[in-house]
C-alpha cells in the first residue's frame, strides 16, 4: 500500500473559517441547514430511511425547483437490516426536480452541504434515529473557500459509485417489500420460515445488484474514474497497489473467484484485473496515464486529468 493514506490538506482562506459546533438533538439544527437551499442539496449518508428523508422533505422549500445529489451505501445486507430503504430513495426521486443516487461501499462520512453556503459534517446519518434519537456531534460550515473544496472532495468521492436510476430502485424496492414482514419482527426470535425468506430475497437483491454492477458500461466509467481518482491521490502507484485499492473501494465488482474465460477456453485470469488492465490500456493510449518499470511491476502516473 502506499506510505501516505492519510494527509492534511491546508485550507487557505483570507478570514478565520467559522465553525459551530452542533449537537443532539440534531433535528432543528439540520432543518435550519436544508431550508437555506436554493438550488442544490449534497447528501452523503450511508443509512437512509423513510423518517430521515420526511424530516429533510418536510424542511426542504418546493424540492420541484432543486437538485439532490445522494451518495449512501445501497447493499443487500444494509437493506435486509431496514438501515437502508430503497422506498426512501425512491420518494426522494418524486420529489426533487433532478436526483442522483450513488451508492459506494466504503462511504462513512456524514456530509450535508446547501448549495455553497454551509456544509455540516457530522456522525449523523438520515435516518429517525441520526436526526432524533441517537447522540450525534458535528459542525457547521459557512466558508465559502472551505465548502468549495468540501464539496469537490465529496463530489469527487462520490463520482466512483454506481447510479441507481428509478426504475432499478423500483426493482429493488419490489423486492424489499417481501421482507417487511420479518423485518416488523426484529424485536423476538424469528421463525425458521421467516429466516429462509429474509435469506431468499437477500439473496434476489444481491443478484439484482451484481447485474448492475457487470454492466459493462458502467463498469467501464467506474473503473476509468477511480483509477484517475487514485493516481491523483497517491501520485504513483505499482500495479499491485493500484489493483489493491481498486478491490478496497469497489469490493462488490472485484470477486477474485470470479475468472474471465473466453468462448474458445482462453483464461485471461480474473476477470475484474482483466477489465481494469483494459481500462488502463485505453487511459495510457490516450496519454492520460503512464507506465514505466517492468512489464509486471509498473509504476503508474497520472498525466493529466
Amino acid at each position: 500500500m502506499p506510505k501516505s493514506s492519510v494527509r492534511f490538506l491546508p485550507i487557505q482562506t483570507k478570514n478565520i473559517v467559522s465553525v459551530k459546533l452542533l449537537k443532539s438533538p440534531f433535528e432543528n439544527a439540520f432543518r435550519d441547514v436544508i431550508r437555506q437551499a436554493r438550488r442544490e442539496i449534497v447528501c452523503l449518508s450511508p443509512y437512509i430511511n423513510s423518517a430521515g428523508v420526511s424530516l429533510l422533505l418536510n424542511a426542504v422549500e418546493n424540492a420541484k425547483t432543486k437538485r439532490i445529489n445522494i451518495l449512501t451505501n445501497l447493499s443487500s445486507q444494509n437493506i435486509v437490516d431496514n438501515v437502508t430503504q430503497p422506498a426512501a430513495l425512491l420518494k426522494v426521486y418524486e420529489s426533487f426536480a433532478e436526483t442522483t443516487v450513488s451508492s459506494l461501499a466504503k462511504l462513512h462520512a456524514k456530509v450535508y452541504i446547501v448549495d455553497e453556503i454551509c456544509a455540516v459534517i457530522t456522525s449523523a446519518n438520515l435516518t429517525y434515529g441520526g436526526l432524533k434519537s441517537n447522540f450525534e456531534y458535528g459542525v457547521l460550515i459557512d466558508d465559502k473557500t472551505a465548502i468549495k473544496t468540501i464539496k469537490r472532495d465529496v463530489l469527487d468521492y462520490a463520482s466512483l459509485g454506481h447510479a441507481f436510476d428509478q426504475i432499478f430502485l423500483m426493482k429493488i424496492y419490489e423486492e424489499s417489500k417481501k421482507i417487511e414482514q420479518g423485518q416488523e419482527n426484529q424485536g423476538r426470535q424469528r421463525k425458521d420460515s421467516e429466516l429462509r425468506l429474509l435469506l431468499e430475497q437477500q439473496q434476489k437483491i444481491g443478484a439484482l445488484l451484481i447485474n448492475h454492477y457487470n454492466n459493462d458500461d458502467s463498469r467501464h466509467r467506474i473503473f476509468t474514474k477511480t483509477i484517475k481518482f487514485l493516481l491523483q491521490k497517491y501520485g504513483q502507484l505499482t500495479t499491485k497497489e493500484l489493483y489493491a485499492l481498486v478491490q478496497d473501494l469497489h469490493p462488490e465488482m472485484c470477486d477474485d473467484t470470479v475468472r474471465h474465460i473466453t468462448n474458445k477456453g482462453r483464461d485471461y485470469g480474473i476477470k475484474w484485473r482483466h477489465h481494469v488492465r483494459q481500462v488502463q490500456v485505453s487511459l495510457k493510449a490516450s496519454g492520460i496515464i503512464a507506465s514505466q518499470g517492468q512489464p509486471r511491476n509498473h509504476i503508474w502516473t497520472l498525466t493529466k486529468k
